[in-house]
C-alpha cells in the first residue's frame, strides 16, 4: 500500500460517486470564490448534479468500483428523454470530476472509467436540439415600426421596445444588452459610434437565504474572452441608444448602465420577453423567443457576406468563434446547389 501510495496509484476507496461528487463541487464553490469559475457555472455544475445525478444508482457506487459501462448506462437511460445538451454536461460532470480528483492526487493516473464511452448522435436523443428562429423578413419592419412607437403623451409605448430594435442593429446576447454602458459608447473620429461590450448580466441563484428572492441579477464579465468586442452602430442603432438614454431613469445598479425598470434595476428576462410578445402580438405574429433577435442579425449579416474575411468579421461582432458561425447560421439550398453545378456548362 505504501507503494501505492508513492507511486501515486493509491484510491481512496471510501467515497462513493455521490460524495466525491460533492467534494468536487465544494472545490469548483472556492473556484468562484477566487473569481476562477463564474457563479452561473457553477450553478449549472450543481443543477446537473442535483437533477441527474444525485438520485441516479450511479450515485451509489464507490469511486474506485466506477468502470466505464456505469456511466454508458446512465447515459443510455437519459437517451431517451432528454436533449444532448443535457446528456453531453451529465459527461461532462463526471468527467470533469475525474480529471479534478487525479489533479488532487485522489485518483491514480491511471484511473480511467471513460474508456470506451460514447456519447449518441444528436439525432438518436429523445428531445431533439432546437433550431435556430429568425424573424421572418416581412416581419422584422412592422416589429421595429411599432417597437419604437409612442403614446399619445410622448411616452414609449413599450419600455424596452427600442433595446430590442438596438439589438437587432447589434446582435447582443440578451445579457450584453442589459449591460450596455455610457462608459462603453465611443464616438470614433469620423463622428461615427461604436459600443465597446465588456460585461454581461446573468442570472444565478441567491445563496444568502435570509433575505431576496431565489435568483439574483450580477454583472460579470463575458464567458468567451473573444466576447469582448467592438460593435460598430448604424444610424438605426445609434437613433435607439439615443432614445434609451433620454428615456429610461438613472440606474441604481451602477450609474452608467443603461437599460433599467422604472425603479432602476435589471430588467428580468420576463420582462424583455413580454415585451417582444406583445409586439407580435400587435403585428399579429407568432411567438418567438429573445434569442431570435441576435439570429436575425446573424443571418441577415452572412446574407451580405462575400468572402471568408467577411464571414469572419460577422464572427467577431457577434462575440462568437468563426466555426460555430458557420455551423449554426450558413446553409445550403437545393436550387443553390443546382446553379452551382449548371455553372460549370458556361
Amino acid at each position: 500500500y505504501k507503494f501505492l501510495v508513492l507511486s501515486g496509484e493509491a484510491m481512496n476507496m471510501k467515497l462513493t460517486v455521490a460524495e466525491y461528487a460533492e467534494k468536487f463541487l465544494y472545490f469548483k464553490s472556492q473556484q468562484v470564490v477566487r473569481k476562477k469559475l463564474k457563479q452561473t457555472t457553477y450553478d449549472r455544475l450543481e443543477n446537473i448534479y442535483s437533477t441527474q445525478l444525485a438520485k441516479h444508482r450511479i450515485s451509489k457506487i464507490l469511486i474506485c468500483n466506477l468502470k466505464a459501462k456505469d456511466i454508458q448506462a446512465l447515459i443510455d437511460e437519459l437517451q431517451p428523454n432528454y436533449s444532448f445538451s443535457t446528456i453531453k454536461k451529465v459527461y461532462l460532470f463526471l468527467h470533469s470530476m475525474i480529471k479534478v480528483g487525479k489533479e488532487l492526487k485522489d485518483f491514480p493516473e491511471s484511473f480511467d472509467p471513460f474508456v470506451a464511452v460514447e456519447l449518441p448522435d444528436e439525432s438518436a436523443v429523445g428531445k431533439p436540439t432546437k433550431g435556430i428562429e429568425i424573424l421572418p423578413d416581412e416581419c422584422v419592419e412592422k416589429f421595429k415600426e411599432v417597437a419604437l412607437s409612442r403614446n399619445p403623451d410622448g411616452t414609449l409605448a413599450y419600455r424596452y421596445g427600442p433595446a430590442l430594435v438596438f439589438a437587432l442593429n447589434t446582435g447582443l446576447r440578451r445579457g450584453e444588452l442589459m449591460a450596455i454602458s455610457k462608459n462603453g459608447i465611443i464616438t470614433t473620429n469620423d463622428g461615427r459610434k461604436k459600443i465597446h461590450i465588456t460585461e454581461t448580466v446573468s442570472k444565478t441563484i441567491n445563496r444568502d437565504k435570509k433575505t431576496g428572492p431565489n435568483n439574483i441579477q450580477i454583472v460579470t464579465p463575458p464567458k468567451y474572452p473573444r466576447s469582448v468586442r467592438f460593435i460598430p452602430l448604424n444610424q438605426e442603432a445609434e437613433m435607439c441608444l439615443e432614445i434609451m438614454l433620454n428615456s429610461y431613469e438613472p440606474h441604481a445598479v451602477r450609474d452608467d448602465f443603461i437599460i433599467c425598470t422604472k425603479s432602476g434595476n435589471f430588467p428580468t428576462h420576463r420582462n424583455i420577453q413580454e415585451t417582444m410578445d406583445r409586439i407580435l402580438r400587435r403585428i399579429g405574429e407568432k411567438h418567438y423567443g429573445t434569442h431570435a433577435i441576435r439570429h436575425t442579425f446573424a443571418t441577415k449579416l452572412l446574407s451580405k457576406t462575400s468572402s471568408h474575411q467577411e464571414i469572419k468579421a460577422v464572427a467577431e461582432l457577434l462575440g462568437d468563434d468563426y466555426k460555430v458561425v458557420i455551423k449554426t447560421y450558413l446553409h445550403t439550398d437545393e436550387e443553390g446547389k443546382t446553379n452551382l453545378v449548371d455553372l460549370l456548362n458556361d
